[in-house]
């Protein structure tokens, strides 16, 4: 389907170079690092195992109380990135390149990968699910659609614009080997960061393995008639994502993201076409021009003095936003190894711009295909618009291979933060938690949400650490540059 340039191909492995943890690294510190993150991971999976009323609680409680007053941390930041991502277009600064020489990735490649890891699978689930919930509270369907639009547009996809060029410019031009450490210190602080993003990577990609289960559930009832187990399933897919892993970022990850894409744009094309498309089309016009006048407001939002407002709040942006966050150094690394010899622009139009127009023009096609034939989540909707199955099966191979790619990448990314050949572990520790937390019951969605929304908290307060030590070593940097060296007293 496309084609990498020949040019800046590193050899398969490189990517320990991304978050920094190359062999240079200690042993000793890799190790302590990665007993610490599975003391927590452990931590976690045991409270919801063994207190499912309490841990729920807990959960319920901090979400409430602190990112239901305080979630502007979340979104004021991604807002103001945003604009100045925007801003940076229009500006010469716009033609710094990360790197020497062409794209590594063709450009279809390179923003499949980016789609597949950073939101593919996640699309899949809610393009139907929050339209509903939003209309089944009694919003009106403009209204329901404008706030999925704020919580998977441009607030998503800036954080993973903004880690992604921060790590591009100090891996290829800053020659920075171990950026998410070098930059903080390589001390106690960086080693605690390190920590808060490997659970927070964890506990994201459970929240994956969770949005995949139950439409591969229905997917295999409707092809083979049998109902397989949640757990049972959960298990296969951490195999299939184990595999896929072992076979390098240059062939399985990106091959597979190619017919993650190709096999999204044909169940929308589907979707569209077998459903309202007049209506579909004439909203997503509409809406759009809407959602951008409205974004200031919407993505700002504190509920001040609504009470009410702030529940719903914590619930939703909010609750995405931290969700984000747990996913924005996952990603954002993802985005920079993939993008050696693109420029700021391109980053800006690549990374974030043309995706949320994707994004809100699927919340158009899924939502208001489904609310036009009152179906509750997308297999529902595929079985209704589709009697021969085909695009049932498309699904199928659609969710389970956004899946793969995720959390191959995470799992990846996992153990590039912690000790070499512990990709698969990771991916294990993913599964366990999903199960675990499928067990509890009731709205695993929202409870997975929930959980990585509070995990994402010391993982906020890392990326603004890590964002004020850029700017910081770029300044020093530059006013080294401007200073002319000494000369040597035997050139004098």
């Amino acid at each position: 389907m496309t084609t990498d340039t020949s040019s800046s191909r590193q050899p398969e492995g490189t990517m320990d170079s991304v978050c920094g943890l190359g062999d240079t690294d200690s042993a000793k510190g890799k190790y302590l690092t990665s007993i610490a993150t599975v003391a927590v991971i452990m931590l976690l999976i045991g409270a919801a195992a063994l207190f499912p009323t309490g841990f729920l609680a807990a959960l319920d409680t901090v979400k409430t109380s602190v990112i239901g007053n305080l979630g502007f941390i979340f979104t004021w930041p991604a807002f103001a990135i945003s604009l100045v991502m925007v801003a940076v277009c229009f500006t010469p600064l716009g033609k710094l390149r990360f790197g020497e020489g062409e794209p590594e990735f063709h450009t279809l490649s390179w923003m499949g990968m980016l789609f597949a890891t950073g939101m593919g699978i996640g699309l899949l689930t809610w393009g139907v699910l929050e339209p509903k919930y939003h209309t089944d509270a009694g919003q009106s369907t403009d209204m329901a659609l404008l706030n999925a639009f704020n919580h998977w547009g441009l607030l998503a996809w800036a954080g993973y614009l903004a880690i992604g060029a921060l790590f591009a410019h100090a891996m290829y031009n800053m020659k920075m080997t171990k950026p998410a450490e070098e930059l903080l210190g390589n001390g106690l602080w960086s080693k605690l960061n390190l920590v808060s993003l490997v659970v927070s990577t964890v506990i994201g990609l459970s929240l994956s393995f969770t949005y995949a289960t139950t439409p591969i559930q229905q997917g295999l009832v409707k092809l083979v008639g049998i109902e397989f187990s949640p757990t049972l399933i959960i298990c296969v897919l951490a195999v299939c994502a184990i595999i896929s892993s072992a076979s390098g970022l240059k062939r399985g990850i990106k091959w597979l993201s190619n017919y993650n894409t190709l096999f999204a744009i044909i169940l929308m094309i589907g979707v569209l076409v077998l459903t309202v498309p007049g209506d579909i089309l004439s909203t997503f016009v509409r809406l759009v021009p809407e959602y951008l006048l409205k974004y200031p407001a919407m993505a700002t939002d504190i509920g001040l003095g609504d009470p009410e407002r702030k529940a719903w709040l914590a619930d939703w942006l909010y609750a995405f936003e931290a969700a984000w966050y747990g996913w924005f150094i996952f990603t954002g690394v993802f985005v920079a190894r993939i993008s050696k010899g693109r420029t700021l622009r391109g980053m800006v139009l690549g990374v974030m711009l043309v995706p949320t127009l994707f994004s809100c023009l699927w919340f158009v096609v899924f939502g208001l295909g489904s609310l036009s034939l009152g179906v509750e989540d997308v297999f529902k909707l595929i079985d209704t618009i589709d009697t021969t199955g085909i695009l049932s099966v498309i699904l199928t191979l659609n969710i389970l291979l956004f899946f793969i790619t995720s959390a191959d990448s995470a799992g990846l990314v996992c153990e590039m933060l912690t000790v070499k050949r512990s990709r698969a572990f990771w991916i294990i520790a993913m599964a366990a938690l999903a199960i675990v937390v499928s067990w509890l019951g009731g709205d695993v969605y929202k409870t997975l949400l929930s959980l990585i929304s509070v995990a994402a908290i010391p993982v906020a307060f890392g990326i603004f650490a890590l964002v004020i030590a850029f700017v910081i070593r770029v300044r020093r940097d530059r006013a080294s540059q401007a200073i002319p060296a000494p000369v040597p007293l035997t050139q004098r």
